[in-house]
């Protein structure tokens, strides 16, 4: 696979899956193999982007890429990209070597397909409330991310992938003390 910086993205685009708008001069993540993460999600935060990735390959049926374990992911397993600010943003295609699209493709935050799953940002807990609470406490849910057969995506038995923040690190932007954790029945 390769990426592309292709032009900039309208400031009003967020959304789940798809391509990745980063802002001038950040690389797009990959993991600890090279291999890029997948945008799960980017949404507007204040007046910038947050995007949302991590290696899902395995999850989404390449059962011969790497898995992240249950419980908290190791760091090149995931990562979140704060923008401050939506201007300069680039829209970088990830593509198998044939040119064609090597992601899910975009659906708005809003989707149908997804208001039917409990997917969400800057949300509460829908599922493992009482397993997040006790491990993370004083942790805010940035997104919760679950099962979807309309991808598929799998985690497990009934699972859900979270992005977790303490709360003082949301109210101050530091975004780069976002844990992510797998939970499953």
């Amino acid at each position: 696979m390769h990426t592309q910086t292709t032009t900039p993205l309208p400031l009003d685009a967020p959304h789940w899956w798809g391509y990745a708008a980063l802002p001038d001069g950040v690389d797009y993540p990959m993991n600890g193999d090279d291999n890029p993460l997948t945008l799960i999600c980017q949404f507007h935060h204040g007046d910038g982007m947050l995007s949302l990735f991590a290696d899902l390959d395995y999850y989404l049926g390449d059962y011969d890429a790497p898995a992240g374990p249950m419980g908290r992911w190791p760091a090149n397993f995931y990562r979140v990209i704060w923008s401050p600010s939506r201007h300069g943003l680039n829209e970088h295609k990830i593509c198998y070597p044939d040119g064609t699209s090597a992601v899910p493709p975009a659906e708005p935050l809003d989707a149908p397909r997804q208001r039917s799953e409990v997917s969400h940002v800057w949300g509460e807990a829908e599922y493992f409330t009482d397993e997040v609470a006790q491990d993370y406490p004083g942790y805010r849910v940035l997104m919760q991310l679950d099962e979807n057969d309309h991808l598929p995506l799998r985690f497990y038995d009934c699972g859900s992938l979270f992005f977790l923040i303490p709360e003082a690190d949301a109210a101050a932007n530091r975004f780069d003390r976002v844990v992510c954790v797998l939970y499953s029945y």
